[in-house]
């Protein structure tokens, strides 16, 4: 009798258990990392530390932050909402770890619960499933591409909305812009390619009328919003797209697309059928429109065109698992094709499993620690310099209020490749030289465990010129020569 009732139960509950089961898998997939490292992971960390520190602080005195140059083309939609939370004492660290965490399964349950309300309870499950193991997902999780997953949130909803012809429609688009301007190009070119689609037929609508101005006044939103800096924010990305293309366009932080083709084809073939199958039922709808506008800076390789692959698994997400549902109903061979469909999940995630294990963390608490201890040896004023890019956006984030830098992404020193090589294999006289150049004082560089494995023994003579004194008990040597 109790044996019956509980497989009644289980049979009653059947989606909700899977649902849970599922949830309870995301969550330990994406607070893996956190409990493993006790760090987060990728490069980007310390650069959201030091923005979101610098908003906070700024929002105290009701003023934008004074922020360095490369700093200031960050979109800052992600950090208005950030601050005042770590203002009332939400400490800035949890956005860097558990929030986090949270943050990427609350994405893709919304993405489902979304898709729930408009293809069903099973494609919404699908999601959840297919969230689970898609490899790009989880790389701009691990890299934290904070910016990206808020704005994605923020467009989603934007597209629920749009549907449901609701009016908040324009304040989660407004969102989308302010957060991520890739992102934010992404929206802006499926609407207008939306708008173009069917301007010819329905420009006497009167529904349709509304919807061109809800368009401008989003346009314009973005527009003002972005005004301070034009510059680097939009005009020289917009022309980028036009003149830098192929293998002259950077392709950004992100694996090549032959990387997924090859570990996630699985997944990317099942979004590509379920949008074939899709196309024309949905009419040219936002959503059938968002993964085509990615594929584009994919295949002509625009501007950050890598980095456009997370947005197109994204957007394919969906129809993979529409694509799914419906080979499932499919009634001939209903059993074979129903053991294929578990084989080839299965297979994607067993080839998905060892890519989210690939991820090792480049930095260590030790030295997260001796930097947290830097400002102990070093005067208030002085200035840092990271030896290498990587351990200097730790540097950053971790010691914002002083004046930090590196090569690379950093605009301080000024110098470009050709002038790091002389400073760390050039003569004394080189050295004399460059340092001479930079005019901040007292002056700091910083070593780090990836500059000394990198280099090894070559960069001996540059630690022992004369030009620097070793400061006992931290990793850094201090400039103590002179123009002369």
């Amino acid at each position: 009798m109790n044996v019956d009732f509980i497989w009644h139960w289980i049979r009653r509950h059947s989606l909700l258990l899977v649902v849970v089961g599922l949830l309870v898998l995301l969550t330990a997939k994406f607070f893996y990392p956190l409990w493993k490292f006790d760090l987060p992971l990728g490069y980007d960390p310390g650069m959201y530390r030091y923005l979101f520190v610098k908003y906070a602080d700024a929002l105290k005195s009701f003023s934008l932050p004074e922020l360095r140059p490369w700093a200031q083309e960050y979109p800052y939609g992600l950090y208005l909402l950030s601050s005042p939370f770590i203002v009332l004492g939400v400490p800035v660290d949890w956005f860097l770890g558990w929030i986090w965490s949270v943050m990427a399964i609350t994405l893709i349950s919304i993405y489902a619960f979304i898709f729930t309300k408009r293809e069903g309870k099973a494609v919404g499950v699908m999601i959840l499933l297919l969230g689970l193991i898609s490899i790009a997902y989880f790389d701009g999780f691990a890299q934290m591409y904070w910016k990206t997953y808020a704005a994605l949130l923020f467009l989603i909803l934007t597209f629920h909305f749009f549907e449901k012809k609701s009016p908040w429609m324009v304040l989660f688009g407004a969102l989308t812009i302010m957060t991520h301007n890739q992102t934010g190009v992404i929206l802006a070119l499926v609407l207008i390619s939306w708008w173009l689609v069917r301007v010819p037929k329905q420009w006497r609508d009167p529904v349709f009328r509304k919807w061109t101005l809800a368009f401008v006044g989003i346009a314009l939103l973005g527009l003002v919003w972005y005004i301070p800096h034009w510059e680097r924010v939009f005009w020289s990305p917009f022309k980028s797209i036009f003149l830098l293309r192929g293998d002259a366009a950077p392709g950004g932080h992100f694996p090549p697309a032959i990387f997924y083709i090859k570990n996630g084809g699985i997944l990317l073939a099942l979004g590509i059928a379920g949008w074939v199958i899709r196309f024309k039922k949905e009419d040219f709808s936002v959503w059938i429109l968002a993964p085509l506008i990615c594929a584009l800076f994919i295949v002509f390789k625009l501007v950050f065109y890598r980095r456009f692959f997370l947005q197109l698994d994204f957007f394919l997400l969906p129809f993979a698992a529409i694509a799914l549902v419906n080979f499932w109903r499919i009634r001939k061979n209903n059993l074979v094709v129903r053991l294929i469909i578990i084989a080839l999940v299965v297979v994607q995630a067993g080839l998905s499993i060892p890519q989210m294990l690939r991820w090792e963390l480049n930095f260590s608490t030790e030295e997260l620690k001796a930097i947290e201890s830097i400002p102990k040896f070093v005067e208030e004023d002085a200035s840092i310099v990271a030896l290498e890019n990587f351990s200097a956006v730790w540097l950053l984030g971790w010691l914002p209020d002083y004046y930090t830098g590196g090569p690379g992404l950093f605009d301080f020193p000024a110098w470009d490749y050709s002038d790091w090589e002389y400073l760390l294999f050039g003569t004394h006289d080189d050295r004399v030289r460059l340092i001479s150049s930079v005019q901040q004082r007292p002056l700091y560089f910083m070593t780090s465990t990836l500059f000394h494995r990198h280099y090894g023994k070559s960069i001996q003579p540059f630690l022992e010129d004369e030009c620097f004194e070793k400061v006992e008990g931290a990793p850094l040597y201090k400039v103590v020569c002179t123009s002369g």
